[in-house]
């Protein structure tokens, strides 16, 4: 065996003995040290095999140029699932592959126990290379140009799906049960019932709920569309859409806990690597090129969020608040700056909090809950303006409020600035034409992809596609007939 890689492997068993006597719990390690090529396929087509879609590769041109003029590429790619398997540059100096196989670990430990991973597909690998043999089969028996047209509608609504799928799902039966059983009463009458209203509130009857489809408006909008479009679908066009749909969310969950999982990795990655060089393993040396790529990840820039670090410094915010139990109504309430510098009730709580953390939340209440004033300030996560000055861009600070930059956050992180469009009626005007609704949130849709949207949507409804969503503050339908694009007055 290599002298390098039988050192490697040592040092992967007491990386897994640290990250286990801190308290990480993880899945099977699997770890493949692969070229830089390699690295670029797998970012561009998701997967190490997948199903193939031009898409991709254009995606592989640009993540190869962005690698050929200097912007580099990651250290590491963990995939979820059971073992997990995480992919290694083979360029990475020695030093940096220990500190990069920590990060791992903790990568694992987050997404084997964060309850938003919980309901996806641990064998997303096998399924991804099965469904590329099966789009192969597809494209000698239906035409390369048929299965690709289809793919392109089904990746063009691909984030169109509940991104709450971890919640438990009901078929349509079961929400119409749901929905046309009248609530209990209450058994027991309070003191002061008598002062309350005894107004009957209207619900819709059975036979309503099981006239209309969807039952109530459908978040998940691919997914209904593989169960009703009038087309019909063919069983290899639900295939091909039902792939696209699992694949989607197999990746919510990275989308909405990126500066959770990369914060947490970082947090424990420093304090693994501390105890290697504290017992020695790693010569002194070796700390200079640790420190060096440690500072890159940690890297600030006034045009992006760094989530390493953001995520880290809020995990280190919460230990020692809870620590110290700087946190409750006391806390709160406690106006002088002197006495509150000083407070440390020795509460201890800190680390069982952050595994707390870990366990249930999502970057969206992360920022919402933990994201104070102080950490925007040493962060200086303000909002930056780029202007030209002397033939160069100055990037000069545009808002300092901490509250107004926290509710940004907040609100990007709560859609990703993906629209949310739900099902309202699938058989509107009793035609089977499908009439959707965008969840104006202040932000219009872009014409362009509206249009290209509604088109992808038309081939596979094969009816007229309506769209009601608000333009100049007034509320407006689209219509697709299948020819032309119309504005109607709302219904």
């Amino acid at each position: 065996m290599d002298p390098e890689l039988k050192r490697l492997s040592e040092f992967d068993e007491r990386i897994q003995e640290i990250a286990r006597e801190l308290g990480l719990d993880f899945f099977p390690q699997e770890f493949d040290a692969i070229p830089a090529q390699k690295m670029l396929q797998v970012l561009a087509y998701r997967f190490p095999v997948n199903f193939s879609h031009w898409s991709f590769g254009r995606d592989y041109e640009r993540e190869k140029t962005k690698y050929e003029h200097g912007f580099g590429i990651p250290y590491e790619l963990v995939l979820n699932s059971n073992p997990s398997r995480a992919y290694l540059m083979n360029t990475n100096p020695f030093t940096v592959q220990v500190m990069v196989m920590a990060h791992v670990y903790a990568h694992n430990d987050f997404m084997k126990n964060n309850f938003h991973f919980k309901p996806t597909r641990r064998d997303i690998l096998p399924s991804a290379s099965e469904a590329a043999i099966r789009f192969q089969r597809y494209e000698k028996r239906f035409g390369l140009e048929e299965v690709e047209r289809l793919m392109d509608t089904g990746l063009s609504i691909e984030f169109n799906i509940d991104p709450d799928f971890f919640i438990k799902e009901e078929n349509e039966e079961q929400k119409r049960e749901r929905l046309s059983t009248p609530p209990r009463k209450a058994e027991v009458l309070g003191p002061y019932d008598d002062l309350i209203s005894r107004k009957k509130v209207e619900r819709p009857s059975a036979e309503d709920y099981n006239r209309k489809t969807p039952p109530e408006p459908e978040r998940d909008v691919l997914l209904y569309i593989i169960n009703h479009s009038p087309k019909p679908l063919k069983e290899w066009e639900k295939d091909i859409l039902s792939v696209i749909r699992d694949q989607s969310r197999y990746f919510m969950p990275q989308r909405r806990t990126k500066i959770m999982n990369e914060g947490w990795a970082t947090f424990w990655h420093m304090k693994i690597m501390d105890r290697l060089f504290k017992e020695r393993l790693l010569k002194e040396e070796e700390h200079g090129y640790y420190n060096l790529y440690n500072a890159r990840v940690l890297a600030t820039s006034p045009r992006t969020i760094n989530p390493y670090l953001v995520g880290l410094k809020i995990f280190e915010d919460i230990e020692d608040r809870w620590n110290k139990g700087r946190f409750g109504r006391e806390w709160e309430e406690c106006e002088d700056p002197k006495e509150k510098e000083a407070w440390d009730l020795e509460l201890g709580q800190g680390r069982e909090k952050i595994f707390e953390v870990r366990r249930s939340y999502t970057d969206r209440f992360f920022i919402e809950h933990f994201l104070r004033e102080k950490l925007v300030d040493e962060l200086e996560l303000y909002l930056y303006e780029g202007r030209q000055e002397a033939g160069e861009i100055k990037y000069v600070i545009s808002e300092r409020d901490w509250r107004r930059i926290k509710n940004l956050l907040v609100s990007h992180l709560s859609t990703f600035d993906i629209p949310l469009i739900m099902v309202e009626d699938g058989d509107y005007k009793g035609k089977r034409e499908i009439y959707l609704k965008h969840a104006y949130e202040g932000i219009e849709l872009d014409q362009e992809y509206r249009e290209k949207t509604m088109k992808h949507i038309f081939y596979l409804w094969d009816r007229p596609v309506h769209l009601e969503s608000i333009v100049d503050g007034k509320t407006v339908i689209f219509t697709f007939d299948g020819s032309s694009h119309s504005q109607n007055p709302q219904r």
